[in-house]
């Protein structure tokens, strides 16, 4: 069931709403609810990592930390 939401917008932003309606050819409503959309679909970084957390255990061994940095810089293409 679709439902009516009242929102106030500043001057300046209802213009730039109708100007970016326009040149999509849609109307506010519609542009309005793309937006609001694609802003509920993104994630937080955190959200998006959870799943992983503690998947990655480096080794105690201090020479197999040293090798595992190593390892990691050789395939770094920052560094």
């Amino acid at each position: 069931m679709d439902t009516t939401l009242t929102i106030r917008l500043a001057a300046s932003q209802r213009r730039a709403l109708s100007s970016r309606a326009a040149a999509l050819g849609k109307t506010e409503s519609q542009v309005v609810r793309d937006l609001i959309e694609r802003e509920l679909e993104n994630q937080t970084m955190g959200e998006r990592i959870g799943p992983l957390f503690g998947c990655l255990a480096l080794p105690h061994d201090q020479t197999q930390k040293d090798s595992w940095r190593k390892s990691l810089r050789s395939h770094n293409w920052r560094s």
